[in-house]
Order: structure tokens, then C-alpha cells, then sequence
């Protein structure tokens, strides 16, 4: 079934991203962007959803986001592990539709506080799984060898429906206030569930080698050089999600930048990943991994130390375009490294373990650092962030060592040396 025509897909695919555009991982792009939408538009406006429909306070919608982010990453590890057992659509379809129906039940909470924080955050927990596998099903359908390009083009997609979410959300609360931003939701939702019904593969690489929960959880514990890299990622994304939400408020707090201007210099972010994150991944494809993940956490941490110095206009707009050209070098190389890692039958578990590092830095990022701001000043921020940078960096060179070491003497990955207990094999 053919819903938009074949040419004017490529046509458009060759224009943003500067490559041919590959039917199946465009497919899978196209559920992204609108899963990207849904995403944005619904946690960009729940906390003033909450203080306007609800009458909540500000220590209850900090609660939401507290209690969101506590539980969505270990559901997004369970959710990859359970994918490779079901298939990466079913949970995509799943997760998103579960999420459709919850938002669109908020609005019959009316103003029980309780009940509306309780299935906000359900929401949030039921979303993650689906995150876990569209990750996953990249590692299965594209070759090891091109998947950091794969992995941009996933990125482009989602930051363009990033880029949309938010005016969306603006065009329906003018048009029909929180109901109609509920309801436009939902069905945005609800179409992305039909899309990906009928333009994803039912299955990918899962397998009857498929593990059960606890061999999963031993083969996981047992892989140090993926759990280094977890541990790097997680460094990494607290790095990244300063610049998302610790910035904004010390630009506008501390550097006296106007609400406004700061809204365009982010702008600048996403318009850049927009037009560079394929093309720049493509450029730099012939560098080794390490140094790739090298120089994007350096570009993404240190440059913040120059806020130390001065903190003018050119100064932040400076910090904001080096950071984007990190986060680009950075994120789809992560993703690429730990999906070759992972076994085929495992990809969703190690895809989840990096979603759920992701998930978990949401949380600790900011608590940190706008709790270094208000006891120590915007210096011991700064420095804190360039710290994780580097703690990052090696623990992802050392990752990278043990996992050469491990091709080197043909020593076998925990998946084939593990016992599997016949319990395993009946989950």
C-alpha cells in the first residue's frame, strides 16, 4: 500500500539528508517523525497543562517529571529485552498506543491532581519501550557497517518532528484549548501506530536463540566493555541534557539573556542537525570509532568552560554551535558502537540499555547541576560538565580497548558462554 509516492519521498529525502534515500529506513523514519511530534508537543506543554487544568503546584509538577524519569529507564530496558522476543512493532505499536489512550484520558480526570500526575507519568513509562525498539530495529535491518549513518538519519527525522511538536501544540490550544491538545495527540499518536502497522516489518533479526529475562540480565552483567559504554553514555547524555536544561536557565537567570533570545539561539540546534547530522556523519565516516566519540563528547563538555571567561552573546551563540557539531559527531556513533556489540537475538536488550542510560540522565542532569548552581555559581557548573566529558571519553577508549581485545583473541561474547537455565528458556 502506497501512502506517499516512492519519488517524492526520495526527492525529499535527497534534499534534507543529503543521501539516497533507502526505502525501509525511511519507512522507519517516517514513524519516528511523528513519533517525535507526539513526544515533544505532549512534554513540552504537560507541565502548564498540569498548573492550568489541574491547579497543581510547582512541587507537584516537579514530581511528574521526578517520578517520569525514576521509572521510564528501566521500563525501557525490559521493553528492548521483550522486543526481542515479540518483534520490534508490536511493542512500537503498543508503547505508542498505550501512551495515545492516557493522554487522551487526562482529559477526564478533571482536577484530581492524583490521578492526572499518576497517568502523566504512566504515560511517560509505557513510551519508553517503543523508543527501545525503533533502536533496536535499525541494528536489525541495517549492515553493521553503515548503521552510524542509519542511526543520523533516525536523528534528522526525530529532530524535525521536535521542530514541529511545539508549534503544534501552540496552533491546537488556539484553536480549541487543552481538549483539543489532548485529543490532536492522541491522534497523532494513534497515526503513528497506523503507519507503523503497515510500513515497518513485523519482526527483525529475533530469533529462537532468544533469552530469557535472567540470561539476559547475566550476559548483560558479564559484557564489561557494554557496560563501560553504558556508563559513558550516561556521562555523555548528563552533558548533553545540561545544554537542554541547565543552560536555558543560567542564560536567562544569571547571563541576563531574554526569554526570546535565548528561544533563538536554541533554535540554532536543531536547524543545524537538520541540515548537517547526515552530512557530517557521512564526512566523518572513514574516522574510527574511538575518535569519534572522542571528539563529539569534547566539543559537547569543555566548550562550556568558556562561559567561565565571558558570558556575551557571541560567547553562548559560540558554546551553542560547537555543542550541536559534538552532539552530531557523538550520538548516532553511541548507538551504532553498542548495536554492534549486541548479539543479533539481544539487540533489544543492549538498544534498551542505551535508551534507558538516555532516560536516566534526564533525571540526574539537571538535579545536579542546577543544584551546583544554587549552592556553588555558574562556575562549578561549567567545570563539572567538562569533567564528565573526559570521564566519558576514557571510560569509552577503555570500552573500546576490551572490546578489540576480545575480536583480538577470538575470545567469546557472554551470550555464548553463559548457561542458559531451563527456566530462561521457557520465558
Amino acid at each position: 500500500m502506497k501512502i506517499i509516492p516512492a519519488a517524492l519521498l526520495k526527492s525529499c529525502g535527497k534534499l534534507l539528508l543529503g543521501v539516497e534515500w533507502e526505502p525501509t529506513l525511511g519507512r522507519a523514519a517516517v514513524v519516528h517523525l511523528l513519533s517525535g511530534a507526539s513526544f515533544s508537543t505532549f512534554w513540552s506543554y504537560v507541565g502548564v497543562w498540569a498548573i492550568e487544568s489541574l491547579d497543581a503546584t510547582a512541587t507537584q509538577v516537579g514530581l511528574i517529571f521526578l517520578l517520569s524519569a525514576v521509572l521510564t529507564p528501566p521500563a525501557a530496558w525490559v521493553g528492548g529485552h521483550i522486543s526481542d522476543h515479540l518483534g520490534r512493532r508490536r511493542i512500537l505499536v503498543g508503547s505508542t498506543g498505550a501512551q495515545s489512550a492516557l493522554i487522551l484520558s487526562l482529559g477526564l480526570v478533571g482536577q484530581h491532581v492524583m490521578w492526572g500526575i499518576a497517568l502523566v507519568v504512566l504515560a511517560g513509562v509505557v513510551w519508553a519501550p517503543g523508543r527501545s525498539a525503533v533502536n533496536a530495529l535499525v541494528a536489525d535491518l541495517v549492515p553493521a557497517e553503515s548503521r552510524d549513518q542509519a542511526y543520523a538519519s533516525l536523528r534528522t527525522a526525530n529532530n524535525l518532528g521536535v521542530v514541529v511538536g511545539p508549534p503544534l501544540a501552540s496552533l491546537l490550544l488556539l484553536l480549541g484549548g487543552w481538549a483539543a491538545f489532548l485529543i490532536g495527540i492522541a491522534v497523532l499518536g494513534a497515526l503513528t501506530c497506523w503507519l507503523a502497522v503497515i510500513l515497518l516489518p513485523d519482526r527483525g533479526q529475533t530469533s529462537k536463540e532468544s533469552t530469557g529475562f535472567g540470561q539476559t540480565v547475566r550476559v548483560v552483567g558479564a559484557d564489561r566493555p557494554f557496560m563501560l559504554f553504558l556508563l559513558a553514555t550516561l556521562l555523555g547524555f548528563m552533558v548533553y541534557m545540561s545544554f537542554e536544561t541547565v543552560l536555558p536557565v543560567i542564560a536567562v537567570d544569571s547571563f541576563g539573556l531574554a526569554p526570546p533570545t535565548w528561544g533563538l539561539l536554541y533554535a540554532v540546534n536543531p536547524v543545524l542537525v537538520l541540515l548537517l547530522q547526515v552530512r557530517l556523519t557521512r564526512w566523518t565516516k572513514s574516522w574510527p570509532s574511538a575518535l569519534t566519540l572522542s571528539v563529539g563528547v569534547l566539543l559537547m563538555g569543555p566548550p562550556f568552560l568558556l562561559l567561565m571567561a565571558t558570558s556575551d552573546l557571541v560567547a553562548v551563540t559560540l558554546v551553542v554551535i560547537v555543542f550541536a557539531f559534538g552532539e552530531m559527531l557523538w550520538v548516532p556513533t553511541m548507538q551504532a558502537v553498542i548495536a554492534r556489540m549486541a548479539p543479533p537475538h539481544m539487540h533489544g536488550a543492549y538498544m534498551g540499555g542505551y535508551t534507558s542510560s538516555q532516560l536516566l540522565a534526564w533525571m540526574i542532569a539537571p538535579l545536579t547541576g542546577l543544584q551546583l548552581h544554587e549552592n556553588f555559581g555558574d562556575q562549578a557548573i561549567w567545570i563539572f560538565f567538562a569533567a564528565l566529558s573526559a570521564v566519558s571519553v576514557t571510560a569509552s577508549l577503555i570500552a573500546v580497548r576490551g572490546v578489540r581485545r576480545r575480536q583480538g583473541t577470538g575470545m567469546p561474547h557472554p551470550a555464548t558462554v553463559l548457561p542458559n537455565e531451563p527456566s530462561d528458556r521457557k520465558a
